[in-house]
């Protein structure tokens, strides 16, 4: 994550000073110093809020649809997931592309703060900044610099990102990352479940949804959840009650895992949103797997090339029918 702030600063207050974008979303400083929170600009005036760090969690593309009906162009930040995501986006026409400015910017993985305190065993108020240091995070605290490795702290879907670099954008900030050295097996979560029996898959499932509020932080973060009316929030037909019990709870995550298949790009937002920590990505990373290997598809690589579940080929397999 070698680009800088300063980069970012410098770069999208020419694009303002060009006319080439009216509005600008990025990402500032949050509350504290391991949160960062998404930025909206109107102005070159104000790039100085702007910030670029590994803390930059916030799939930005999901804001591209609250922009739609701006005069001019919007400019967006984007992580090589958040990228992927606005692929999926112009797939569906959500947006148009010669509507978006596309700054990308390459990334070594965003550190997850929970990991990172623990790791070092201090408290969030000891932490006074977080840096790209390599091979490392360099931590600066209270008491100093600390390096930790990446691996340790990095967010779940860091640790098995192929895409370190943007798949779109209109001018990329920084040296392109082919690959991460840390990421082997995308799908480790999952194999781990397949394995298990029915019952106990059952089991499982069963001891995490049942955790669920149904608060739907997970629909409402998620970039590819962009219907104008949710199935859930429809009252007739009702599709799901709004009670809170384990059968509900199971229909709710299903329905919104295939409704998002073959657009999900683990961007890992779903699960970050979570306030009771049950681990989304495991359900979601299964359906990604099952169209890798049904269908040959990847989400988010190419505009031109649509989700396997909205067409038909004479050549698709079929033992699954």
């Amino acid at each position: 994550m070698k680009t800088s702030s300063k980069e970012v600063q410098d770069s999208v207050k020419k694009l303002f000073e060009d006319g080439r974008i009216s509005h600008f979303i990025g990402y500032e400083a949050g509350s504290d110093s391991l949160r960062v929170t998404p930025c909206f600009l109107k102005s070159g005036q104000t790039v100085s809020r702007l910030v670029w760090n590994p803390l930059c969690a916030n799939n930005l593309a999901k804001y591209l649809l609250d922009l739609r009906k701006v005069e001019g162009k919007v400019g967006i930040l984007v992580k090589g997931c958040d990228s992927r995501s606005v692929v999926e986006l112009l797939k569906e026409n959500q947006i148009e592309r010669d509507r978006v400015f596309i700054v990308g910017v390459p990334c070594s993985g965003i550190v997850d703060g929970e990991k990172l305190l623990a790791v070092l065993g201090i408290s969030p108020g000891d932490v006074v900044a977080v840096e790209d240091g390599g091979d490392a995070f360099l931590v600066t605290t209270r008491e100093g610099k600390r390096r930790v490795r990446k691996e340790q702290v990095l967010r779940g879907e860091c640790l098995v990102c192929r895409y370190p670099t943007p798949v779109i954008y209109d001018v990329l900030l920084g040296e392109a990352i082919p690959s991460l050295p840390w990421v082997r097996d995308d799908y480790s979560l999952v194999r781990e479940l397949e394995e298990l029996s029915a019952e106990e898959k059952a089991r499982y499932w069963n001891r995490e949804l049942s955790q669920c509020i149904r608060c739907y932080a997970c629909r409402n973060v998620c970039p590819v959840c962009n219907c104008p009316e949710c199935i859930f929030d429809k009252k007739a037909p009702r599709w799901l009650s709004k009670a809170n019990d384990i059968s509900e709870n199971l229909v709710y995550h299903l329905i919104r895992a295939f409704h998002v298949a073959g657009k999900c790009v683990d961007c890992g937002e779903c699960e970050r949103a979570c306030p009771m920590g049950i681990p989304l990505r495991r359900l979601n990373k299964k359906v990604e797997k099952d169209l890798l290997e049904l269908f040959g598809y990847t989400a988010g690589i190419d505009v031109e090339q649509q989700p396997p579940l909205t067409k038909y080929q004479v050549g698709d397999l079929d033992e699954f029918l």
